[in-house]
């Protein structure tokens, strides 16, 4: 939780000072805030789709193709079969997923919230 308001304090912070360049217009900090909300919830779900392995396949297939055209060109001075095992099991933890999905979700549900309310 307490990375979470850190990273709400950043976003604040940011888009204040976004606002005070752009003379406080009507939605500056909105529009920021915004964005760097967005920005925050696509790190925190690449994040989350990495720690689930979704890439160990793509990965084990480059690295297996590469073998491949290792051995075909002679390149490679010793023998040794990948296999999908050494893949699988490796398991990567972030320390700030949870909390880049947390806030990057309730800045953007915040804005847009505030956004209608001051159209209306």
């Amino acid at each position: 939780m307490k990375k979470s308001l850190t990273l709400i304090a950043i976003n604040l912070s940011l888009s204040f000072i976004y606002s005070a360049i752009n003379d406080f217009s009507r939605f500056s900090f909105i529009n920021s805030s915004f964005i760097i909300g967005m920005i925050y919830l696509l790190f925190g779900a690449f994040c989350f789709i990495w720690q689930k392995g979704f890439f160990d396949i793509t990965i084990f297939s480059f690295n297996k193709l590469n073998q491949h055209v290792q051995k075909r060109n002679k390149i490679s001075s010793f023998e040794q079969d990948i296999s999908i095992e050494d893949y699988i099991g490796e398991k990567e933890n972030f320390f700030l997923t949870s909390s880049l999905l947390i806030s990057g979700m309730l800045i953007s549900l915040t804005s847009i919230t505030l956004s209608f309310f001051i159209i209306l």
